[in-house]
């Protein structure tokens, strides 16, 4: 056997060295292709990383956080480029909590809450033409629409509303040998007594506190032909709310109907008393059918018009909770397909049903108003319903403003008189 010469062993391992670097290129060439395919676990945006919003959401009933996560979960399935971060906030700590959020710079993309103004006052709010599609907005009542506007930019999304009743024990009534319900103060005071003495019962439920204790100042200053304002000034000191305020006073003062302790109890918990039987009347949502349902569905109530003084008009409290958009999101576009995802018809009229609100949209009102007869009573109310002064700023501080001083009337720290007068003075302030 021949050797085989240097300069052939030379061109050998060049030619093996050559065909190993072709081979090494080829295939650091196709890894790139690999890392490009999507898959369930990589998103597909051009920057290898998830768009994240985050949505603080306030929690209705013990059903808000498992519907809105199964929300979450869904939309993520169908883009797995977003990533949304869901947080379920109790009313009673939601605004301190947001407050934090915004002095910290640490504002969430998407805000669900009872008020939407002072936000969009201190420029913190996108527009929400910025945001959203034009078929989402053809879906709501304009009603509804109008009400998230100041100056006519539109800022709050309506995202659900209930209107409100007087409920009733049908069992104490006919205990109390009460027929119907009161139309009239005068006739809610009686039946309230009757009651009260005829069953031991508190006649007529009184939830004051910082919860919502607003809407039962509301109940009283509406019901008496007055208001929170009047062309554009406040009015919180006019001879029909001192009126209004001293009738309620004396419910719980003089006349003692009421659940004793009106400024330690809110309206939740008040609920639940009322589905054990333990107070005759109260004024609330049309959500507590959905809750007596579950928790008390062997109690036997009634649903009335509120009360009103003798010759006043008949209203309702209509109340709007909504979504913003802060200014700060980095993804409006991500923000913009999560809302259009939450708003599909069938996902949104199974949020309304799941929470017993009222939709803000006209495909899942009329569906719902067909199907359920109380619904369709509480959706005819709207025409009559009246609103907080929310499109004024300086309502988030007179809400608390307002509940102290009616706290301080019905503890009989201040007369009626006394307590709206200076409550009228730090409006003017």
């Amino acid at each position: 056997m021949k050797k085989m010469r240097p300069f052939r062993w030379m061109g050998v391992i060049v030619s093996l060295f050559m065909l190993m670097s072709t081979l090494l290129m080829a295939c650091s060439s196709s890894e790139p292709k690999e890392e490009a395919k999507p898959t369930n676990s990589t998103p597909s945006s051009s920057s290898g990383e998830k768009k994240e919003i985050t949505f603080v959401a306030a929690q209705y009933s013990n059903e808000t956080g498992p519907f809105l996560q199964k929300v979450v979960e869904d939309f993520e399935k169908e883009n797995s480029d977003i990533k949304v971060n869901l947080q379920i906030v109790g009313w009673d700590v939601l605004e301190q909590k947001v407050n934090t959020m915004v002095s910290t710079n640490q504002t969430p993309d998407i805000l669900n809450l009872n008020h939407y103004a002072a936000y969009a006052g201190d420029d913190l709010l996108l527009p929400l033409d910025e945001v959203i599609s034009p078929e989402l907005k053809a879906k709501f009542y304009e009603s509804f629409y109008q009400a998230g506007e100041l100056d006519g930019t539109a800022y709050g999304l309506p995202l659900l509303a209930s209107i409100r009743g007087l409920y009733y024990n049908k069992e104490l009534f006919e205990q109390a040998g009460i027929s119907e319900p009161p139309k009239t103060w005068e006739e809610l005071r009686q039946t309230a007594k009757t009651i009260k003495e005829k069953t031991g019962v508190d006649g007529f439920g009184v939830p004051m506190t910082t919860f919502e204790g607003q809407a039962y100042f509301s109940y009283f200053i509406w019901g008496n032909g007055g208001d929170w304002k009047r062309d554009g000034k406040w009015v919180l000191n006019t001879p029909e709310n001192v009126e209004g305020l001293q009738f309620l006073a004396d419910l719980v003062q003089k006349d003692k109907v009421t659940n004793p302790q009106p400024t330690a109890i809110n309206r939740d918990e008040l609920q639940k008393v009322f589905g054990a039987g333990k107070v005759g009347m109260m004024i609330t949502a049309n959500f507590l059918p959905t809750i007596l349902k579950k928790d008390a569905p062997n109690l036997q109530y009634g649903v009335a018009p509120i009360p009103t003084n003798e010759g006043k008009e008949p209203f309702n409290l209509g109340v709007e909770d909504f979504l913003m958009v802060f200014k700060s999101t980095k993804h409006p576009d991500a923000v913009g397909k999560f809302l259009d995802f939450l708003y599909d018809d069938k996902r949104y009229e199974e949020f309304m049903k799941t929470e017993g609100m009222l939709p803000a949209t006209k495909a899942a009102g009329e569906s719902m108003s067909n199907q359920d007869p109380l619904t369709a009573q509480f959706i005819s109310q709207l025409p009559i319903a009246k609103f907080y002064p929310l499109t004024d700023p300086k309502f988030t501080e007179m809400r608390l403003e307002t509940i102290k001083a009616v706290q301080e009337a019905l503890l009989g720290q201040k007369t009626p008189q006394e307590a709206l007068d200076q409550l009228q003075q730090k409006a003017e302030q």
